[in-house]
């Protein structure tokens, strides 16, 4: 018998649905069933509030409801129904989702939902567990276990910081240095630092709130920085440094659905050749550029052919490199002279990251010359050291192979290189447009 639903989504369109569908797999990781349709309260109210009054007949205990423009589905389903609405607004307008999440700020008191930031389907799903959490012995448990996980995750943060700056952290693994007792205690507002350790009193200067001087510069040269996130809820204090290092012009390696790959603005060209002198790779050979939507898809390309759709819908976000004929001059110094390369990682922490930079990335595989590419940021490192900027460090990747690189230029479609996307599955999506795979 199959267990009733705990939690009932719901979306209004296709693009909405293809947002959720990247964080489905939690639910199911969690064992928490779940149900879900698309509904609109406007072309189907009818058909919506009976939905909403027989999930909560059956057992669910809390909705989930995307939002890409109005807040008029979260509002219809909280009016429907005394269990809690956490409403998901999501980047689908060209006002970025802001207008979604301004909307239900505003529903009124009768109608209340909680919400969540602009795509953060991964917020709404933890805050589902935690109200399952209130009733449900087993999923306190397994709460308490990701919590556990959470602060181990933290502790290595630390453990990497203190790596990186012992002067201000202290060695891993060191003792804290006790601190001297002075010969009185000191007064209220004076400093307890030891008098030894005090900078020399100043007349008319304050100088107990002093920062520490700058560390002595290392003889190897600045270390790469190493940012670390939770790949399941990366911090967004994070997610906006790194992405501060790619607008100024930096190179990051960053984590993908496959394996980490080496990052630069593909509209900075400066940074583009810091790119190619990093990898080493050679000038004429293009590199494929990364993106967060479908949404730009049009500047970047002269067409989508029909058979290709099946692919972006089905395929996307997911480790399959598309190539396209693109408008001309358009990133003329990496890609070729006619076609163009776009991919959508299946990977949180990079989309993340994508969406904030609000630009298209160039991204090749992190290794050098010769090498297998990184799987971990302690590899990238090993290959790269001080060369890159940053490491955005989400773990070890989800898969060992490459992207899969399919040509839409010609039909029947070529495969030009064959990875984590296979043959047979392009071959059952595409039948004829396909062309066959040539023999060994």
């Amino acid at each position: 018998m199959t267990e009733p639903a705990r939690v009932g989504i719901l979306f209004e369109t296709f693009q909405e649905f293809q947002i959720l569908k990247r964080h489905l797999d939690r639910l199911g990781e969690w064992d928490i069933p779940y149900a879900l349709t698309m509904a609109s309260p406007s072309k189907s109210p009818e058909r919506l509030a009976r939905w909403v009054r027989e999930r909560e007949r059956e057992g669910v205990e809390v909705f989930i409801v995307a939002v890409g423009g109005a807040a008029s589905l979260a509002g219809a389903v909280a009016s429907q129904t005394i269990r809690p609405v956490i409403a998901v607004p999501l980047d689908t307008t060209h006002l970025r989702g802001q207008d979604a999440l301004f909307a239900l700020t505003e529903l009124p008191a009768d109608a209340p939902v909680a919400v969540v930031g602009i795509n953060h389907v991964e917020n709404a799903i933890h805050c589902a567990l935690r109200l399952l959490a209130l009733s449900h012995p087993d999923y306190a448990a397994r709460l308490e276990r990701l919590r556990a996980q959470w602060a181990e995750k933290e502790s290595e943060s630390l453990d990497n910081l203190r790596d990186q700056y012992p002067e201000y952290f202290g060695a891993r693994g060191a003792p804290v240095p006790p601190v001297e007792a002075s010969a009185a205690e000191p007064e209220a507002g004076e400093s307890a630092v030891p008098a030894a350790a005090r900078a020399p009193e100043t007349v008319g200067v304050s100088v107990s709130n002093a920062a520490p001087p700058p560390p002595a510069a290392s003889p190897e040269g600045p270390k790469t920085r190493r940012i670390v996130v939770n790949p399941l809820q990366p911090d967004v204090a994070a997610i906006e440094e790194v992405s501060d290092i790619l607008l100024e012009g930096g190179v990051v390696a960053l984590p993908t659905d496959t394996v980490y790959g080496l990052a630069a603005v593909a509209t900075n060209g400066a940074a583009v050749e810091r790119l190619y002198a990093i990898k080493g790779r050679e000038r004429g050979k293009p590199i494929p550029i990364l993106i967060h939507s479908t949404r730009g898809l049009s500047r970047l390309v002269r067409e989508v052919p029909d058979a290709a759709r099946e692919l972006i819908e089905t395929l996307w976000p997911g480790a399959l490199t598309l190539v396209f004929r693109k408008p001309a001059g358009l990133f003329a110094g990496f890609t070729l002279p006619d076609t163009i390369g776009l991919r959508m990682p299946d990977h949180l922490v990079a989309l993340a990251v994508m969406s904030m930079v609000a630009r298209p990335l160039a991204v090749t595989s992190a290794n050098a010359s010769g090498r297998p590419p990184a799987l971990t940021a302690d590899e990238v490192l090993e290959m790269f050291g001080s060369q890159i900027d940053c490491v955005l460090d989400a773990g070890r990747t989800p898969g060992e192979k490459v992207s899969t690189v399919l040509s839409l230029v010609e039909r029947p479609f070529r495969i030009l290189r064959e990875g984590a996307v296979t043959f047979e599955q392009l071959k059952d999506l595409l039948g004829d447009a396909l062309a066959e795979k040539p023999r060994l």
